[in-house]
């Protein structure tokens, strides 16, 4: 009886934590949209994501070579944009919540990037992403 109790009180408590979630090119247009990304980005931005994640917003890549790693749906660096403790960086933000299924977070720090650096601060953006499109939705 202990167990089921057990069983069921953690299945309460992770049902109300963020998850990853992992995004059709569709509804993560839709996020884009819903935050304010300019129209003319849109699909810049689309492509970036599924290149560099798969649209996945739990995706952490690395060690770098500098021992950086990568975090979210547009795998944004820890060594400047985000802390792995406490809040921080250009983003001022903690790298797990770039990580988590709230990607409104993650697109307004991505939108900080692009200010600051332009699209080419994604290496996938020349070889990929230069002549982006629209998914038809």
């Amino acid at each position: 009886m202990r167990a089921v109790s057990g069983c069921l009180i953690l299945l309460l408590v992770t049902s109300h934590m963020s998850v990853a979630r992992k995004f059709t090119k569709c509804q993560f247009l839709r996020e884009l949209r819903k935050g304010n990304v300019a129209k003319k980005d849109l699909a810049t931005f689309l492509c970036i994501a599924q290149h560099e994640s798969g649209l996945n917003t739990a995706a952490r890549g690395g060690p770098n070579r500098d021992r950086s790693y990568d975090n979210g749906i547009f795998q944004i660096n820890d060594r400047y944009w985000c802390k792995n403790r406490g809040v921080g960086g250009s983003c001022n933000i903690n790298c797990a919540k770039l990580r988590d299924n709230n990607v409104a977070d993650d697109i307004k720090c991505a939108l900080k990037i692009k200010k600051s650096q332009g699209f080419t601060a994604w290496v996938v953006y020349r070889k990929y992403c230069t002549r982006a499109s629209l998914p038809s939705c």
